[in-house]
């Protein structure tokens, strides 16, 4: 083999390891690298569906959303425009629940932002709706709670509230302070 020959084979190697070299570096720089911020995301999804269901299998929530951005290092979901079934026992949708926003923590608690609507999805319910701005909502008593002035719809009746307790397993709400409300009284048909 010619010198010539081999200082051309020793510059294309040389060459070869540089690029493979750069490309390695380019590689671990790149986009696809997860993130070691704090402030940046895990991930991101669009159009999120979540089913979960109670230790005996049965069907305890679905929680759908636009988006869902999940941080890692506080185990903190956050969703957009959540809409939230919940289910009893029999497997029968009880309640509807929707906000703006939503933050899900790690203890199973969903903290509701903006227009939260919780609606009953049962045919008997005397409680038909609850309104207010934010909500608290613990998943596994299925307990909610807002500090903000909250409206119970039901049958015949309207009440306004600065605070609420309830459960949505066992379809009650209490309003706290300031308790406002008004009733439709029937008319009795004479015959």
């Amino acid at each position: 083999m010619s010198k010539t020959r081999r200082w051309i084979t020793l510059l294309l190697t040389l060459i070869a390891i540089i690029l493979i070299g750069w490309n390695l570096a380019d590689s671990d720089n790149g986009d696809g690298a997860v993130s070691n911020n704090d402030s940046e995301p895990t991930y991101l999804s669009d159009n999120s569906h979540t089913v979960v269901y109670n230790p005996e299998g049965g069907l305890s929530y679905r929680l759908i959303s636009d988006k869902v951005t999940y941080f890692s290092t506080d185990a903190v979901s956050w969703f957009d425009n959540p809409k939230m079934t919940t289910y009893d026992e029999n497997k029968v949708a009880t309640w509807s629940v929707s906000a703006d926003k939503a933050k899900l923590t790690n203890d199973r608690m969903l903290f509701l932002y903006g227009n939260v609507v919780v609606k009953s999805l049962t045919k008997d319910a005397q409680l038909e709706k609850i309104t207010t701005d934010n909500a608290l909502v613990n998943l596994t008593t299925q307990d909610v709670t807002s500090n903000d002035q909250v409206t119970l719809y039901g049958r015949s009746f309207n009440s306004t509230g600065m605070k609420m307790r309830g459960n949505l397993r066992k379809k009650t709400a209490e309003l706290i302070e300031k308790v406002k409300t008004s009733y439709e009284i029937q008319n009795e048909k004479q015959p």
